[in-house]
C-alpha cells in the first residue's frame, strides 16, 4: 500500500497523488468540494502550482483524464482545468501524429524482415495506459538486433530519416554498458527515433548490468501486440517491469518525474492477471537487476497504492543495503526525487574498493566515442576540455542528489 506522505509534502503533492492513483477518493480530500478548505487541515490548494507541477512531472494529461472521468472538474478553478484540458489534447494530437509517421517505418521493417521490439513511449500509451493521450513522449524507442542496425540505417535514410548523434557504423563500436543506440530525425517527423540494439543505454558505465542481460531471452519471450496500427513485438510483461525499474533508476532519471512511477504502476495494473512474479525474481537475478527491481518497486509503493504478492519484495531485497542506497531511499521518502541521486545505487553494485574506484573514474572519463555521441559531435570536434565539463556536470548532480531538496513534487 502507498505509504503516508511525510510532512514535507505540500497540499498540491498529496492532492495530485490522489488524482493520479485513487481519483475516486479525491473529492473527500477537499471539505464540501471546496478547493479553499481541506479536510486535512493543510494549507489551501494552489491550482496554478498544481498545474505547473503536474506538467513538469509529465502527468498533466493523465490527471485531466481522471478529473474528467470522475467528474471532479468543480474541484479546479476553470482556467486551471482548461490548462489541463489543453495538455491532454496536445498529447492526443502529437501521439496520433507519431502513430501516423511510425506506421510506414514499422511496415518497411516488416517487409525487409527486420524484427523490432517497441520500448516505452508509444507501446505504453497504447498497451498499458487507459487512454492513448495520457502518456506523452518526445521520441520512439525501438530495440532491434545488432546485426540488423546497418540495414535499418539504410531503410531509415530511404524514408527520410538521418542519424544525428552518430553514424550507425561508429555507434556499433561503442563499448558494452554505454550508449547502445543511434538517434534519427526526420525533416517532417514529430518525433526522434532511437534505434537500440541493447536495452542498457547510458553514458554512465553499466557494464556489470549490460553483460548479464541475455538479449536472446528478451527476444524469445517477446510477445506480439498491435502498436501504431500494426503487429509488432513488445517485451513480455515480466521483462517490461524489470526494464522499467532499470530505466527509471538510471542516473539520468533517478525517478525524477512522476511519469516514471506511473509507467510502472499502470504496467503492473494492466498485466496484473498474467504477471508471473516468480519469473520476475528469476530473471532479475539472472540479469543482475534484482536490486533495481526492489528499489524501483519500493519507490513506486511510496507514491502509489501498488499491491504486490506477499513475500515478493523480500525475495529481491538486497541483503547488504549500502549507506548510499539508504540515503537514496530516504531522499525518495522525503519527495526529493533529484536527477542523479540513483548514482548511489549504481555505486553499490560495484563491489570492493577497486571496482568502485574504476566506476567513479569511468563516470568522470567515459570513452571518447561516448563523449562525442552524447554531445552530437564528430571526431574532429573532440577536445580534452570536454572532460572538465563532464566533471562539473557529474559533481553537480551528485551534490544536488545529496543536499538539495525541492519543494513539492517538482
Amino acid at each position: 500500500m502507498m505509504e503516508s506522505p511525510s510532512l514535507a509534502w505540500t497540499t498540491e503533492d498529496r492532492f495530485m497523488l490522489q488524482l493520479l492513483f485513487t481519483p475516486e477518493e479525491a473529492r473527500p480530500f477537499l471539505t464540501s468540494g471546496r478547493p479553499d478548505v481541506l479536510s486535512s487541515g493543510a494549507a489551501a490548494l494552489d491550482g496554478q502550482r498544481l498545474f505547473d507541477t503536474a506538467r513538469r512531472e509529465g502527468v498533466a494529461a493523465l490527471l485531466f483524464r481522471n478529473v474528467r472521468k470522475h467528474r471532479l472538474q468543480d474541484l479546479l478553478p476553470e482556467p486551471i482545468h482548461r490548462g489541463f484540458s489543453d495538455a491532454y489534447h496536445i498529447n492526443l494530437k502529437r501521439n496520433m501524429a507519431i502513430i501516423g509517421k511510425l506506421r510506414p517505418v514499422l511496415s518497411e521493417f516488416r517487409n525487409k524482415g527486420i524484427s523490432c521490439i517497441v520500448l516505452k513511449g508509444i507501446a505504453l500509451a497504447e498497451r498499458v495506459y487507459p487512454d492513448i493521450a495520457v502518456r506523452g513522449m518526445s521520441d520512439v524507442d525501438l530495440l532491434i538486433r545488432k546485426d540488423d542496425l546497418l540495414e535499418a540505417d539504410r531503410l531509415l535514410l530511404f524514408l527520410g530519416y538521418d542519424s544525428c548523434d552518430s553514424s550507425a557504423a561508429e555507434a556499433l563500436r561503442n563499448p558494452v554498458g554505454y550508449l547502445a543506440s543511434v538517434e534519427y530525425r526526420g525533416a517532417k517527423s514529430p518525433f526522434h527515433l532511437h534505434m537500440h540494439w541493447h536495452p542498457i543505454n547510458t553514458s554512465v558505465p553499466a557494464t556489470l548490468i549490460a553483460e548479464r542481460i541475455d538479449l536472446d531471452r528478451l527476444w524469445d519471450h517477446a510477445v506480439e501486440a498491435c502498436v501504431a496500427d500494426g503487429s509488432v513485438l513488445i517485451l513480455r510483461p515480466e521483462h517490461l517491469v524489470i526494464y522499467l525499474c532499470e530505466h527509471a533508476l538510471r542516473v539520468g532519471h533517478s525517478f525524477d518525474r512522476l511519469i516514471l512511477i506511473c509507467d510502472l504502476f499502470f504496467s503492473i495494473k494492466a498485466f496484473e492477471k498474467v504477471i508471473d512474479w516468480d519469473f520476475i525474481v528469476e530473471e532479475s537475478r539472472r540479469f543482475n537487476l534484482s536490486r533495481f527491481v526492489w528499489h524501483g518497486l519500493s519507490v513506486v509503493r511510496r507514491y502509489a497504492p501498488l499491491e504486490l504478492p506477499d513475500g515478493f519484495l523480500a525475495q529481491v531485497r538486497p541483503t547488504d543495503l549500502s549507506l548510499g542506497e539508504r540515503l537514496f531511499l530516504h531522499l525518495q521518502s522525503r519527495n526529493r526525487r533529484v536527477r542523479g541521486s540513483s548514482y548511489l545505487l549504481h555505486l553499490a553494485i560495484n563491489r570492493g574498493f577497486w571496482a568502485k574506484t574504476t566506476f567513479l573514474f569511468r563516470t568522470f572519463f567515459p570513452p571518447k566515442r561516448i563523449m562525442l555521441q552524447r554531445r552530437y559531435l564528430k571526431d574532429v570536434e573532440f577536445s580534452k576540455m570536454m572532460y572538465l565539463s563532464r566533471i562539473g556536470e557529474v559533481l553537480s548532480h551528485l551534490w544536488r542528489g545529496m543536499t538539495t531538496g525541492r519543494p513539492g513534487v517538482g
